[in-house]
């Protein structure tokens, strides 16, 4: 009886289909460890092309790292001349396929990274007056943190400098929304504050040429109380006001 009863149960198991056990993407994570990243990009993009993995957050993650790492070597330039805005463009995939963004949090290292980069790039060119190309830019930033609040401001005063001033108005009015609905910055990264200085700072420039003085001198005491301790952002700061 015993035995029968072992073979009914074996045959059972047998003719229950397998549950296929979702991917754990260890072999992505060693290929970036060993800093192969032709062989870790191939893997990935494989695994974005399979229907049971394609909207699977972590491929597009360790695509946005290999362009990313390979961006920073010029060893890469001539095979991978994208490798840059393809980092940006897998990041943005991956936190839109991160659902309850359990991926982004627990990279958000690396996700601080690229946005300082961007920010960086942001930077030189607000240096050299690029405001064309700095129209082309912002959007990167908005691919991976679209809840950026100066980035608003520098894309209005951005406009205003090309002469767009419909567009900046609305703009101008979405980033006063995003900044009113700000309680805190306590847990605010530092590149978060930098790209809100520079915005509120370019934004005040704009308006001022534009003879709205008072607007910018508003605009600054919304912002003056996280940075009163910030030698540059005070410096403006008073020769607005005074």
């Amino acid at each position: 009886m015993k035995k029968a009863i072992l073979f009914t149960l074996t045959l059972a198991a047998l003719t229950v289909p397998a549950i296929a056990q979702p991917p754990t993407y260890d072999d992505l994570l060693i290929y970036y460890a060993d800093g192969d990243y032709e062989k870790l990009l191939k893997k990935a993009e494989s695994y974005t092309l399979k229907d049971d993995t394609k909207n699977d957050a972590l491929p597009y993650l360790y695509l946005s790292k290999a362009n990313f790492e390979m961006s920073k070597d010029q060893i890469w330039l001539n095979d991978y001349p994208k490798a840059w805005p393809d980092a940006i463009n897998y990041a943005g995939s991956c936190i839109k396929k991160d659902k309850d963004s359990t991926i982004y949090r627990e990279n958000i290292k690396y996700f601080t990274e690229l946005k300082t980069a961007i920010v960086e790039e942001i930077m030189n060119l607000v240096e050299t007056g690029n405001y064309p190309k700095l129209m082309g830019t912002i959007p990167k930033l908005h691919k991976i943190d679209r809840n950026d609040v100066g980035s608003y401001f520098l894309k209005a005063a951005a406009e205003y400098n090309n002469g767009d001033k419909g567009t900046a108005k609305e703009t101008q009015k979405e980033a006063f929304t995003r900044l009113a609905n700000v309680k805190s910055v306590a847990d605010w990264r530092e590149v978060d504050l930098a790209m809100l200085k520079l915005g509120v700072i370019e934004y005040c420039k704009a308006v001022i040429k534009l003879n709205q003085r008072q607007l910018a001198v508003d605009t600054l005491g919304k912002v003056k109380q996280w940075f009163e301790e910030d030698e540059e952002f005070m410096e403006y700061y008073n020769s607005v006001i005074n």
